[in-house]
């Protein structure tokens, strides 16, 4: 019987990487591929052949993702659902401390059941990073957008700071944080960004994903 490679586990973790990393690249503009691009969009439809041609193509130009740092390869590793739960929990930490720097029960449901309780529990958890920022009543429904888009916009700004290149960011990235804040406080911002990505990359490690 063939004895199992001592690396397997790691050549493993870095297949499922590239393939998360395909899945959320800017597929129709980095692959340089002309009109076919916009076709190839959804990198899930793809044939397997087909599916790691295309990451070849982008990786040669703008780096392998399994060779990033480790914190750039806990980003690129979330999936699309798995990001907009960590842009809401940072979000939502980034706002709390302005909105009310001691919650009371009432206010504390009210939160829970427009962000919901792990989104809650984060923010509570990790409130000690932030510093002031203009109030944002977080109990109104416009501002819930802003919690969320401000929390893409942290993920982008954690992106730049591992120089990982707009290529392995799709557009829904850029279109997320769109209505967000004018501007954030970097310190906090990066801080709290990473702080959640590790959180939900924990979460998912630890179910065995």
């Amino acid at each position: 019987m063939r004895t199992p490679r001592s690396d397997g586990e790691a050549i493993s973790n870095a297949a499922r990487l590239r393939k998360s990393a395909l899945l959320s690249a800017d597929i129709p503009t980095a692959a340089g591929w002309g009109e076919i691009g916009p076709l190839l969009a959804d990198g899930r439809s793809l044939s397997s052949r087909l599916h790691w041609r295309l990451f070849a193509e982008i990786a040669k130009a703008h780096g392998d993702p399994a060779t990033f740092p480790d914190g750039a390869c806990r980003l690129m590793s979330l999936t699309a659902s798995e990001r907009a739960t960590a842009a809401a929990r940072a979000g939502l930490t980034y706002h709390l401390a302005a909105f009310c720097p001691a919650v009371d029960r009432p206010t504390l449901a009210k939160l829970r059941a427009v962000y919901g309780e792990e989104a809650v529990a984060f923010a509570l958890g990790h409130i000690k990073l932030c510093t002031a920022t203009p109030p944002l009543d977080l109990l109104n429904r416009e501002a819930s957008r802003i919690v969320e888009a401000d929390g893409w916009s942290m993920l982008a700004l954690l992106a730049d700071e591992y120089r990982i290149s707009a290529a392995w960011r799709s557009a829904g990235w850029r279109d997320m944080a769109e209505s967000g804040s004018p501007s954030l406080l970097k310190s906090p911002a990066l801080a709290l960004a990473a702080a959640a990505v590790d959180e939900v990359a924990s979460i998912q490690e630890g179910a065995g994903r």
